[in-house]
């Protein structure tokens, strides 16, 4: 079947952006649907491999579960951010991909059973991929936030996407279904068509880029990290130019994510102060909204200006999510409400940052921002990505930060996926890292990042992780392998190591340690070998002390006593190999 010439060449420059990923291009365009919804269309920022389900599970092509808008592809990353604050915010998306040019009734039939198993009966879709989301799935519920999940599913094709009548009445039936199962907040089923996920990969392999009508601007005093900025207000109208992303399948636009630093989920409709200021609007009471409204601080790396209209690249809304959201919520009415507006231009990241910070002082300052805040950090990031090869890695310390460079999505790590693997590695914390992400934090941010470390054995912790996951999504290893994660890069280095004090080490020790590392990670085959003698290892002491279901499993690699036992088995071996 012939593909869409667009969508064929997307498929090409996807495939040369993952060159390392092993998959025909209906597997790939089955990832790279998930990569033009979520991170185009609904402008999330997530890595749309752990989406991607690798096997031949009934019906379903990908599975992304969020929470306040991080995936979460097991029980671990869920409960780590739920138990951070409360009333999260949760949403299921599904996924179904075909290359076609027509809708398949059968096949959106069994699409549409295969999702309602998930939150049912679970006899249709099996797998460790599956069983893990199960797991997620069950966290979210038992924590009983005031809100329920959402639940969006998408099947996505080459061709229009129009439906017909009898497709129609397929998806009211099971949004019937899936309703009366009184779990979900909304429910919403899609046919994708061709044009939404052009539309979709255009704007997730691009900056951000929009025009806005300014023409009240006043121009800022000068600052040496500031290129230009002005201050002023704006129609309501202007800032849901910037503030809303690509149409849907129904040519409805949502709320740009990506270009908030504020959780846009956090924004509650329903709440007091909202339900009282949108009462307001609706009522009339538009011309005094400029004078009780905070405003809007937009930073951009460029601006373009040309008489009133401004032209912005690579911009973020740093501070106005509340009021985005209000806008956004009576869209329909906003004509003769203006906005104050602070647009400032500057390339300086760390100034960036600072004013992120200084914008948001009433709220929390996020765990990667802080980090990324930091002078190493910096260095570790040229350091990284200036490596070649096989060894280049990308730390991303502002969101989107690479989303217009033709980069793989699956090098990109976090300053909080590094503080994980550096628990586990370096100070010696495999049975902390998956969950206790705040006590780590609290506990080593005084010894993590120093300026003074030495970015060649983080690089090295961040390659592990990355190599890992590799082999991981690959099948090179069981997936059963994946929770055993943090222990696998601790033995790394554990075994050439006694104390946790190799970031404090001389130069000369860390360079032999890092080059032993190195050696394995670089051999594909020593690296599964390694894999299976730290797995084969754990599961004695799990059988040794009778622990066999996933939960129990999980619950039991946190403790003391299973690092202490691994930890004994890591020692005999060291005095079994030294000569007598």
């Amino acid at each position: 079947m012939a593909i869409n010439p667009i969508i064929r060449a997307q498929i090409k420059t996807f495939r040369e952006m993952n060159p390392h990923e092993e998959m025909n291009d209906s597997e790939l365009f089955e990832v790279m649907s998930i990569f033009s919804i979520e991170n185009g269309v609904l402008g999330e920022n997530i890595d749309p491999f752990k989406a991607h389900l690798k096997g031949d599970e009934f019906g379903i092509d990908g599975v992304a579960i969020s929470i306040q808008g991080k995936l979460c592809t097991d029980v671990d990353e869920a409960a780590e951010i739920l138990s951070i604050g409360k009333n999260h915010s949760s949403e299921f998306h599904f996924y179904q991909s075909k290359i076609s040019d027509s809708l398949d009734y059968g096949e959106i039939s069994k699409f549409l059973d295969a999702v309602y198993d998930f939150f049912t009966e679970q006899k249709l879709i099996k797998g460790d991929q599956i069983e893990c989301l199960f797991d997620v799935k069950e966290e979210i519920y038992n924590a009983a936030a005031k809100t329920s999940p959402a639940l969006k599913c998408y099947y996505c094709t080459t061709g229009s996407g129009s439906i017909s009548e009898l497709i129609n009445r397929l998806i009211q039936t099971n949004k019937i279904r899936l309703n009366e199962l009184n779990i979900f907040s909304s429910v919403l089923i899609e046919c994708v068509g061709a044009k939404v996920i052009q539309n979709g990969f255009r704007s997730a392999t691009n900056s951000t880029s929009a025009s806005i009508n300014f023409q009240k601007a006043i121009t800022m005093p000068l600052h040496e990290s500031v290129d230009e900025a002005y201050i002023g207000y704006v129609p309501a109208s202007e800032i849901l130019k910037i503030a809303l992303g690509e149409p849907d399948q129904d040519g409805i636009r949502h709320i740009n994510r990506s270009i908030f630093y504020d959780n846009v989920r956090d924004f509650n409709p329903d709440s007091d102060i909202n339900k009282s200021i949108i009462a307001e609007l609706e009522a009339g009471g538009h011309e005094s909204f400029v004078f009780k409204n905070n405003g809007i601080t937009v930073v951009s790396k460029s601006i373009d200006r040309k008489g009133d209209i401004f032209n912005l690249e690579d911009y973020q809304i740093v501070n106005g999510c509340q009021t985005t959201n209000i806008l956004s919520h009576i869209h329909d009415n906003v004509d003769k409400i203006s906005v104050p507006l602070r647009l400032i231009g500057c390339s300086n990241t760390d100034f960036i940052s600072s004013i992120i910070i200084g914008t948001n002082r009433q709220n929390e300052v996020r765990e990667d921002q802080f980090w990324a805040l930091l002078p190493f950090m910096k260095d570790l990031e040229e350091y990284c990505a200036a490596q070649s090869g096989e060894d280049r890695i990308f730390i991303e310390r502002r969101d989107n930060q690479y989303r217009d460079i033709s980069v793989e999505r699956t090098r990109i790590l976090r300053p909080s996926d590094l503080m994980k693997v550096a628990a586990a590695m370096f100070f010696f914390q495999p049975h902390r890292a998956a969950r206790d992400h705040r006590g780590i934090r609290k506990e080593f941010r005084d010894k993590i990042f120093s300026k003074s470390h030495n970015v060649e054995l983080y690089h090295v912790a961040a390659l592990a992780l990355y190599k890992f996951d590799f082999l991981l999504r690959t099948s090179k290893i069981e997936r059963s392998r994946g929770i055993f994660r943090f222990y696998i890069l601790y033995a790394l280095v554990r075994k050439h190591w006694d104390q946790p004090t190799l970031l404090e080490a001389p130069p000369k020790s860390q360079r032999a340690l890092k080059d032993k590392v190195s050696a394995v990670l670089n051999d594909n085959e020593k690296f599964v070998e390694h894999i299976e003698e730290v797995a084969i290892k754990l599961e004695s002491i799990l059988s040794r002390y009778s622990v066999s279901t996933r939960e129990k499993i999980r619950d039991f690699i946190r403790t003391e006593t299973m690092v202490d036992e691994f930890n004994k088995g890591l020692l005999n071996k060291k005095r079994k190999s030294q000569p007598a």
